[in-house]
């Protein structure tokens, strides 16, 4: 009888330890949002928490705007190898589910963590106050937010500059009419097994992927994004608005940036 109750004793001891954890108030900003017009890349990033260790938490829109990564950046090293996850996207209306990759930007040393959810998901954003990033087995993120909906406006016209400058024509695209000139090249040995999450591997996860590469009129790759895929690869289209996942996108769009 005296075991049973010592047991029940530590269950309750962890569910009030995970209970406090999740109480824990969202970080708060030490800057604002900085927003910027890259020539392959539209991203808006604010710090959060302390001067002396500061945590990074960027928004950076796909340039056909279809999806959206949130990453978060910390001043310390990662995993040596990329890591797969399984997490969620909480803007205060519930989670949304989303598959994540852990990373070591080594030439920043920097730990990220990069979620992608889709352009519907993250319009739940412009009434949100703060935002959750949860990952399975480990801690959360939570950030407050301000000044969203003006934030999101800016990455949308700024998402149209690129659309713009790299010559992304929604129209042709849905008529699956070309974009520009077509090109032919031999990806084979860009991609390699080492490339593929060992996650992935052991979870027998497999599927399709597309991806947006923007090639400048040089015939240099200056961009590549995930379009959408199958199936729950990180590379994978999550939740919501995914009518459009079988579309072929064209893998080459020319332009000059203004």
């Amino acid at each position: 009888m005296l075991g049973r109750v010592c047991v029940a004793c530590g269950a309750i001891s962890l569910l009030f330890s995970a209970a406090t954890v999740a109480a824990q108030p969202p970080l708060e900003p030490i800057g604002k949002w900085d927003l910027d017009y890259g020539e392959a890349q539209c991203i808006a990033v604010r710090d959060y928490g302390s001067a002396e260790n500061p945590i990074s938490f960027a928004i950076r829109p796909a340039p056909n705007g279809e999806t959206f990564e949130l990453l978060v950046a910390r001043k310390t090293s990662g995993p040596r190898f990329a890591q797969e996850l399984e997490g969620s996207v909480d803007f205060g209306g519930g989670p949304n589910k989303a598959w994540l990759l852990h990373y070591e930007l080594r030439t920043k040393n920097l730990d990220v963590y990069q979620f992608r959810i889709s352009a519907v998901e993250m319009a739940e954003a412009r009434s949100a106050h703060a935002v959750t990033l949860r990952i399975k087995g480990a801690p959360d993120f939570a950030f407050e937010l301000d000044s969203i909906p003006q934030l999101l406006d800016g990455l949308d016209a700024c998402t149209a500059d690129l659309k713009r400058y790299w010559n992304i024509d929604d129209a042709k695209q849905a008529k699956q009419e070309p974009v520009g000139k077509s090109a032919r090249g031999d990806v084979r040995t860009i991609f390699t097994a080492n490339d593929y999450p060992t996650e992935a591997s052991s979870r027998h996860q497999q599927g399709q992927s597309q991806f947006l590469l923007l090639v400048d009129e040089k015939g240099h790759v200056a961009g590549c994004h995930v379009s959408c895929g199958r199936h729950a690869a990180a590379v994978a289209c999550s939740g919501k608005g995914q009518e459009r996942q079988d579309r072929q996108w064209g893998f080459l769009v020319l332009g000059k940036r203004r």
